[in-house]
């Protein structure tokens, strides 16, 4: 049996923004300003997402907890979702948004979890990877 940690949301957000910081910066140097900023507004719309996700999440865990009614929990998350659609929407119809920095940018939260996930993992195991049967 394998023993398993999750990976906190500071954790992951803190990888996130180290990320999107660091493609931003190579995005400006290598490809142009609109990108850089582009990715920066795609990982920051997937890290505040992801914030009030959290936030939206204890709220509702604690009003169950306590027997309130979770009701309003249960529709606030789906219309958090629709707010974020419709955000990413207006972004893309009404400004000249690079496309593949946003995308980059909201990647980065993809990849940020498998990082943390990895770590955790690792964390689990006493610090010691394998790899087909040798330690890394």
């Amino acid at each position: 049996m394998t023993s398993f940690n999750v990976p906190s949301l500071s954790k992951i957000q803190r990888t996130n923004m180290i990320l999107v910081a660091v493609l931003g910066t190579a995005l400006l140097v290598l490809r142009s300003p609109a990108a850089s900023l582009a990715c920066v507004l795609g990982g920051g719309i997937v890290i505040v997402n992801l914030f009030l996700l959290g936030l939206m999440g204890r709220l509702l865990l604690a009003g169950a907890a306590g027997g309130a009614s979770a009701a309003l929990g249960a529709i606030a998350i789906p219309f958090k979702l629709l707010l974020i659609v419709l955000l990413v929407y207006l972004v893309f119809t009404q400004s000249r948004v690079d496309p593949i920095g946003f995308s980059l940018g909201v990647f980065s939260q993809l990849v940020a979890v498998l990082i943390e996930t990895a770590l955790a993992g690792r964390r689990a195991r006493g610090g010691e990877a394998t790899v087909e049967g040798s330690t890394v």
